[in-house]
């Protein structure tokens, strides 16, 4: 890697070919506009700097928010600066998600403002815990407030009630039911703070929640957990494309291994980019919001933008990772062991906090949800439970055993 990669300065962004791109891409609203900036991206593409270096291919329409966005949006929880977001703008990236939960990347973010406030869609959700049959709508509007003023700026693109669909023993029910919710996104919009809303969901009752929202409310953008182990959502989708409610996937690298399938794939690709091309096949994906920690990193699941198309070793190699971790891996959306425990121990959450700890490299992340629960609840009591939750879950998870993995993990 050069000096110049590793140090990911700010300096190096200004004037890039891409960035400009994403200018114009983001700054008109008019199909016409969009036509036009969308030609000019392939342009200059062509003839960007570094032009050795992957390329987002594709600008995709944002449901009918009327902006088109990167077919792959960049998120990274534990972001420290703003050197690997500029990295990942440069590559042609501006769709953005983010969190008020994610530590402090709406910080960092609001570093880049507002010099390149025109040049980003960013997307954040605002604390899970904020929402509940009683919350009001002042309480909505002043997380609005404070998420843009640690994002240094007067509006945010979208704004989203995060984790509904999570299982009911952790979270209100009736939450996205309360008529405030809407109530404190439609006067925000109104009142210039945000210009769209939506919800995240990888919980068990993701699908029963999603559908509710796009039935009676005025939602924008819906942010499910999906991959290609997961099943069940695609009437959701369909229903989300026919009312033009935006679409963009997350927790779409499954278990975001790094696995080297040299029998499957030629030199150079990886059994990653298959997954996000799958992802990216799908008929009513906007957008793909990945976690990216690095330039290479970045430059790995660029290469797969814009080439949604499988090749027959990519099918092998996505066939190979899938056995691997058929036994191993809670899919989201799946409600299957929702009502197994008669502990009320919150199963599938358990085990994403698992995925964090083992998979993402988020331990500390991990540990604070699980140390969150309480304690009649968490995993302590499996070791000596009779485990009549064995053979719930309809992929053939052990998940006895696995919540007790999980404990020793997840506890100090």
């Amino acid at each position: 890697m050069t000096e110049r990669e590793k140090g990911l300065s700010r300096r190096s962004f200004i004037g890039k070919g891409i960035a400009s791109i994403v200018g114009v891409g983001l700054g008109l609203s008019a199909a016409k506009d969009l036509k036009a900036a969308a030609g000019l991206a392939e342009e200059q593409q062509s003839t960007a700097p570094h032009a050795g270096k992957p390329a987002i291919m594709d600008y995709r329409d944002l449901g009918r928010t009327g902006w088109k966005v990167s077919d792959l949006g960049f998120g990274n929880a534990m972001i420290q600066d703003t050197a690997l977001l500029e990295y990942a703008m440069e590559r042609g990236i501006n769709y953005v998600d983010t969190a008020r939960q994610y530590y402090d990347m709406e910080i960092v973010i609001g570093k880049l403002f507002p010099a390149k406030r025109d040049k980003l869609f960013i997307t954040t959700k605002l604390l899970p815990e904020l929402f509940t049959g009683k919350t009001t709508a002042e309480e909505i509007t002043a997380a609005i407030d404070e998420s843009m003023q640690r994002l240094n700026t007067n509006y945010i693109d979208c704004v989203q009630v995060h984790s509904v669909g999570e299982d009911p023993k952790l979270s209100d029910a009736e939450k996205i039911k309360n008529p405030n919710v809407v109530t404190a996104f439609e006067k925000a919009k109104k009142d210039g703070k945000i210009r769209f809303w939506g919800a995240s969901s990888h919980g068990p009752r993701m699908v029963e929640d999603f559908d509710w929202l796009l039935d009676n409310t005025s939602i924008d953008l819906i942010q499910p957990g999906m991959n290609f182990m997961t099943k069940g959502l695609e009437p959701v989708l369909a229903k989300a494309r026919r009312k033009g409610v935006a679409v963009v996937a997350m927790k779409s690298l499954a278990a975001a291994r790094k696995i080297d399938y040299k029998p499957f794939l030629t030199e150079g690709q990886t059994v990653r980019q298959a997954v996000i091309k799958w992802t990216l096949a799908q008929p009513d994906i906007d957008c793909v919001a990945i976690t990216m920690r690095s330039a290479e990193m970045i430059d790995e699941f660029v290469a797969a933008s814009g080439k949604p198309a499988l090749s027959p070793d990519e099918k092998k190699a996505l066939k190979g990772y899938g056995m691997l971790l058929d036994k191993d891996y809670c899919r989201p959306g799946c409600s299957g062991c929702l009502a197994a425990c008669p502990h009320n121990v919150p199963i599938a959450d358990i085990l994403r906090y698992r995925l964090y700890f083992a998979s993402y490299g988020e331990e500390k992340h991990a540990m604070s949800l699980y140390r969150k629960l309480p304690r009649a609840t968490n995993a302590e009591a499996c070791a000596s439970c009779a485990a009549p939750c064995e053979g719930f879950c309809p992929h053939g998870l052990a998940i006895r055993s696995k919540l007790i993995e999980a404990h020793g993990e997840l506890t100090v």
